[in-house]
């Protein structure tokens, strides 16, 4: 489905109340840490919407993920340690491995009982790709056969440089996909002045992504002026997606970034992104910039613009958050009409996920002692 924006009514939008408390399909691969941020022989507690998971690093290094919860007394696993490959409670010490198994208990076991009982907690699939541990938190069945998103520019034999951005937004998921797909808040970061003077020129929905097209400026934005060739002058357009449940953006395939959200709960999204740039090019002499000038040139960009214009958009969606709890069912007037798309796309996928889940029924968090 393809519109223009010319001729459209401002659309009414009944189903913002349900999308600003929807969650997302837990059938899909999620980040949930920077890999380098999870040393061999630690454990730390994720969330996805509402489940604590306990991921660890076993002592040679295998990445491994649990539910939070010792089934004895309940307490978080994420409270306890590592010990070779056992993640150990550090209440009454009952290891667990990497696949939920109960294998030691470290007291008696009960009167007449000499058999460790089979105890087993849930497992969640992950993995590490492109220096970031990627979760599965729904059908573990599905795991294998539901991709990554695709990203050329980090395959093959010279992927393109980057440092993840790693920001707690206290907002639901849904405003944020907003915020990043909507290119009307330019006023928001009008002394950053990333972009100029955003028309919305067309917009694509089909079963999983929506795509919006925005002419735009980026000649404005200080980090086009002073590293990409021409200073940005040549680029006009940007495609942006909300390729469910991954968001992203393409400048003229010189500049593309990812965002991938982990839903925390109903008011609290941790958001990874990834900024990617073409070659860089030598202020005023527009040489390119020589390979081993591009990470630490990558890393001051985002210290230096990137992180403050996010700290913006952080800002704002947290009070839109507040807002949205004080004034619930207040009327609201929406002028950009793909919003409208992505909402109906995030409400689509939450439902189908929550009747695929009806279908499985309920499944034992662990088996009893």
């Amino acid at each position: 489905m393809s519109r223009s924006i010319r001729n459209q009514d401002v659309p009414e939008l009944p189903r913002r109340r349900q999308v600003r408390t929807a969650g997302m399909s837990g059938n899909y691969w999620y980040v949930v840490e920077i890999d380098g941020r999870l040393k061999p022989r630690q454990v730390k507690r994720v969330r996805f919407w509402g489940q604590d998971i306990a991921l660890f690093r076993d002592a040679a290094g295998e990445l491994h993920a649990v539910e939070d919860r010792c089934p004895h007394r309940q307490l978080p696993l994420s409270q306890g340690f590592v010990e070779g490959g056992n993640l150990v409670c550090t209440y009454h010490g009952w290891k667990f491995d990497g696949c939920g198994r109960c294998t030691e208990i470290h007291h008696e076991l009960g009167k007449g009982r000499t058999r460790l009982p089979r105890i087993r907690i849930r497992t969640y699939p992950v993995k590490a790709q492109w220096g970031l541990i990627w979760l599965f938190p729904g059908d573990p069945a599905l795991a294998d056969g539901t991709p990554l998103p695709t990203i050329p520019q980090l395959e093959g034999g010279q992927p393109w440089p980057f440092f993840p951005i790693d920001v707690t937004i206290k907002a639901h998921f849904s405003m944020i996909v907003e915020n990043v797909c909507d290119f009307n808040h330019e006023y928001l970061h009008r002394h950053k002045r990333p972009f100029l003077q955003p028309i919305l020129r067309e917009w694509k929905q089909d079963a999983d992504s929506v795509r919006v097209y925005y002419d735009t400026r980026f000649d404005g934005s200080p980090v086009a002026k002073l590293f990409m060739e021409g200073g940005a002058r040549d680029l006009n357009e940007i495609e942006i997606w909300y390729q469910y449940p991954y968001q992203g953006s393409d400048i003229g395939g010189k500049y593309i970034h990812w965002l991938f959200m982990l839903p925390e709960d109903e008011r609290t999204t941790r958001c990874f992104f990834v900024f990617l740039f073409g070659p860089i090019h030598v202020p005023i002499v527009n040489w390119k910039m020589p390979e081993f000038l591009r990470k630490p040139i990558l890393w001051f960009t985002n210290k230096w613009y990137i992180e403050p214009l996010l700290g913006e958009d952080k800002w704002a969606l947290e009070l839109e958050q507040d807002g949205f709890e004080r004034h619930p069912d207040a009327p609201q007037i929406e002028l950009n009409p793909a919003i409208s798309s992505f909402q109906r796309l995030s409400l689509e996928k939450w439902k189908a996920y929550q009747q695929s889940m009806e279908r499985a029924g309920p499944k034992p968090a662990a088996d009893p002692a």
